[in-house]
């Protein structure tokens, strides 16, 4: 278990602030629920959040039952309503000890839930958000896609105004590039610019193909920082030939599709099952980069004359892995720093925060998701909420 305290933001944050806290366990399933508490200034586009505390919280025993849910195994309906309600207990526990390190009551939790199967217009993010709302005694917001892919949309990536809240420059364009389990990227536009000129989608499978590669090949949960990878040699062939399967197919003006079943995985571990561990974690590791620099330039070369020059900022479970990140650097030409190096916004929280900043939205009224990314705007509001839990209701006795 990891926990952060920012204690100097937390005597620092105003009496006016909206505390809220986030959560985000991600596609790859990697074993930890990340939660962060947010304090929010601001209302509207006009926001602003700071993290107060996160922390990382074990998935322990459910991370395999949540594995089996994604990877489609079947099951009872017993077996799914456990697996449901210990989901939501393990949050409840996370949002209580986060919030109560930091010595806050928050106004609002916004619970993303675990994606376990993404092909609009079908979708679920499963979680119970009832042990959150009855023990934490607060607001939730939960179910955060499914408006918009009710409306057509295709619900993802849903972080992009978020991302602009917390990372857009006065002064220049810059690039989010979360390296989860799939790749997904936010191109920014200035803060001053429209948030029409935002986009975002997801670019091809990471942790899904990298976490997977380690529990068959190194027997561990994922390669820590990038070690196995480090000390690996990239077969040239089998990179191509990896690259070309999770490269997006060409399109004309066209966004790249909404992924979400980490359905590359199986077959790019069969590809290199005659090389070495470790040159394997290193093969995979150089096509996820080219596959990133690629895709991004032919982005962005439309709207910037020098493209590599735009500074990416990387965050997700992968930003980790050193041996990814010399590999991202190697193919752009301009900067590439973690959020917490440009930000000082931990790797491994960027989604929870955004949550926040999404749940926030949400009570300002502003639809969070963008048509320019997921390809239709909301036909109503965003997100499932349970009112207070500190709302005094009648006790009805029995006359």
């Amino acid at each position: 278990m990891t926990a952060t305290a920012h204690s100097q933001q937390a005597s620092n944050a105003s009496a006016k602030a909206r505390f809220v806290v986030g959560t985000m366990t991600g596609t790859s399933i990697d074993g930890e629920l990340d939660a962060a508490l947010v304090a929010i200034h601001g209302t509207g586009l006009n926001m602003r959040g700071d993290i107060v505390a996160s922390r990382s919280w074990p998935l322990g025993a459910i991370a395999e039952d949540l594995r089996r849910v994604a990877s489609q195994t079947p099951m009872t309906a017993k077996e799914f309503t456990r697996i449901n309600h210990a989901f939501g207990e393990l949050h409840a526990d996370a949002l209580e000890a986060v919030c109560s390190d930091a010595g806050v009551q928050p106004d609002l939790a916004v619970l993303h839930g675990q994606t376990v199967f993404h092909a609009p217009p079908l979708s679920w993010q499963l979680i119970d958000p009832w042990p959150t709302a009855t023990r934490l005694r607060c607001r939730v917001r939960y179910d955060l896609r499914s408006a918009n892919i009710a409306s057509g949309g295709q619900g993802a990536p849903i972080t992009p105004l978020a991302d602009f809240m917390l990372f857009a420059s006065p002064d220049e364009p810059c690039i989010v590039v979360n390296l989860g389990g799939f790749v997904n990227a936010t191109l920014l536009p200035r803060r001053c610019d429209s948030i029409n000129l935002i986009r975002g989608y997801d670019i091809c499978a990471c942790n899904h193909v990298l976490d997977h590669l380690a529990r068959t090949r190194l027997h561990a949960a994922f390669d820590r920082d990038g070690m196995a990878a480090s000390a690996g040699q990239c077969d040239e062939g089998i990179c191509a030939r990896i690259e070309s399967a999770i490269q997006p197919s060409p399109t004309s003006h066209a966004r790249p599709r909404s992924l979400g079943t980490g359905d590359e995985a199986i077959r790019i571990i069969e590809m290199t099952s005659h090389l070495r561990a470790e040159d394997a974690c290193r093969t995979a590791v150089e096509a996820i980069a080219r596959c990133i620099a690629r895709t991004l330039c032919s982005e962005t070369n439309a709207s910037a004359p020098t493209p590599h020059s735009i500074p990416l900022l990387i965050a997700g479970g992968s930003a980790r892995n050193r041996a990814l990140h010399t590999a991202l650097t190697s193919h752009w030409n301009g900067p590439v720093r973690t959020t917490n190096e440009s930000h000082g916004i931990p790797v491994g929280m960027r989604e929870a925060a955004a949550m926040a900043i999404l749940g926030a939205c949400a009570d300002d009224g502003v639809r969070y998701t963008l048509p320019s990314v997921t390809g239709a705007r909301s036909v109503v509001m965003e997100s499932a909420l349970i009112e207070n839990g500190n709302t005094n209701f009648p006790d009805f006795r029995a006359v």
